[in-house]
């Protein structure tokens, strides 16, 4: 009895462990989007002042584009079976959260210090931040 107990546990958990693939192309989107905060951490946190604000502001329209092609294929996505879906978190979840979480406390960092003023980066700061919504 003991030993049709533990067979019966062994095959529950097999299906568990067995990870879905993810399709190449929602694969690669993922990958992109949780790397995409290496290239945006670094504009937003060079801004301390006004100067290094205005001076950002084209190095934040540079990233700009590449966020909205990458936003544009991820909503391209309509469906995926629970299996992939489960292996989307469990590849990107903690990644994706580390990752944007630190884009979003410099996002509301300059949003409290209002951009230090600073028109030109307002203009693609405002961008960002309503890719960012949608």
């Amino acid at each position: 009895m003991r030993f049709s107990s533990l067979l019966t546990a062994a095959v529950a958990l097999v299906p568990a462990m067995v990870q879905a693939a993810i399709p190449t192309d929602i694969d690669n989107a993922f990958a992109s989007y949780t790397k995409l905060p290496e290239q945006l951490l670094p504009v937003l946190q060079n801004v301390k002042d006004k100067e290094s604000a205005d001076k950002s502001a084209d190095a934040l329209n540079a990233v700009l584009p590449q966020l909205y092609d990458l936003r544009t294929e991820l909503t391209k996505i309509t469906t995926l079976s629970p299996e992939v879906s489960a292996e989307i978190v469990r590849k990107y979840s903690h990644a994706m959260r580390q990752n944007w979480g630190k884009v979003y406390e410099e996002i509301f960092r300059l949003q409290k210090q209002r951009c230090y003023n600073s028109l030109s980066f307002f203009k693609q700061f405002q961008v960002l931040c309503m890719m960012l919504d949608q």
